[in-house]
């Protein structure tokens, strides 16, 4: 896994003028800095929401650190494991001493290893430019691309195909069987070797016992045929507001081996299967 510069953000110190006008003085509570007064003090981490996993979706949370309000145009992630800058944020007006997640959706990893070398641009509604070391307070970084670059290499040497889920009938307390057929592509191996349960799904074993993690022990070579994955689950909670609210409950995660090397692949459900899964848990617990 590449590694991450660590540390916190940087903060720029304000720059103040070394003369002011006639009858002019500091910018007072509420103000707006002005160009004379230099870049504004500022810091900036890299942050993902649990609400914004399924749609790729990174906040650039962009703090005022000095004690006028700033007016941020957007601001700009520029790693280089992406293969463009992420773009987050329009017109945000940020007071002193708060802070604004600046959210944008994230671009394709390059997925070249060694350390990932970044920064953050925040750019002001006047055109300045702030350029600042971003914190990375959860260690996302590293993980938020290697997670799309695990999906891309998987994808590469597999055609992933959601299945129907299968509920018996009736619902009410019923378990499900969830289905993936894995065509190869000539690519490469893939070994799948287990999967997890989710924040909404818990997973049923060979005894019928609920189950964090079950064995699938299924391989795709380049010339074999393709292959289903099939595994049961069960409704981890049944709880009408986490259901309603749903963001990574059927973001399933599977150890994998990808040509020897031992990965860890998460694969958000397709929207139907995403729909399917839904329902079934509210039948499951009798919500309706």
């Amino acid at each position: 896994m590449r590694s991450v510069r660590a540390g916190v953000a940087v903060a720029m110190a304000a720059v103040l003028a070394a003369c002011a006008p006639v009858g002019g003085g500091a910018a007072g509570e509420g103000e707006s800095a002005s160009p004379s007064s230099g870049p504004p003090a500022l810091s900036a981490e890299i942050v993902q929401g649990r609400g914004d996993v399924r749609d790729g979706v990174v906040g650039i949370v962009v703090t005022n650190e000095s004690d006028v309000e700033v007016v941020v145009d957007h601001a700009e992630y520029r790693s280089s494991a992406l293969v463009e800058p992420l773009v987050g944020g329009d017109d945000a007006t940020i007071p002193a001493g708060a802070s604004r997640a600046l959210r944008g959706e994230l671009p394709e990893p390059t997925c070249d290893d060694g350390p990932i070398v970044d920064e953050v641009v925040v750019v002001l509604d006047d055109g300045t430019e702030v350029t600042l070391d971003p914190g990375d307070p959860y260690d996302q970084i590293a993980t938020l691309t290697d997670a799309s670059c695990t999906r891309l290499a998987v994808e590469a040497v597999v055609d992933v195909e959601w299945l129907p889920i299968d509920v018996p009938e009736p619902a009410l307390g019923a378990d499900a069987t969830v289905s993936l057929r894995l065509t190869p592509t000539g690519g490469g191996e893939l070994e799948v070797q287990s999967a997890a349960a989710t924040v909404l799904l818990a997973l049923v074993d060979d005894a019928g016992a609920r189950a964090t993690s079950v064995p699938i022990g299924v391989t795709i070579t380049p010339d074999g045929d393709a292959q289903t994955v099939a595994f049961t689950v069960r409704p981890g909670r049944c709880d009408a507001h986490a259901i309603a609210e749903d963001k990574q409950g059927t973001i399933f995660v599977f150890q994998v081996v990808l040509d020897g090397e031992a990965r860890t692949l998460q694969l958000p459900s397709d929207d139907a299967t995403r729909a399917d899964l839904l329902g079934y848990v509210a039948a499951s617990c009798g919500l309706g």
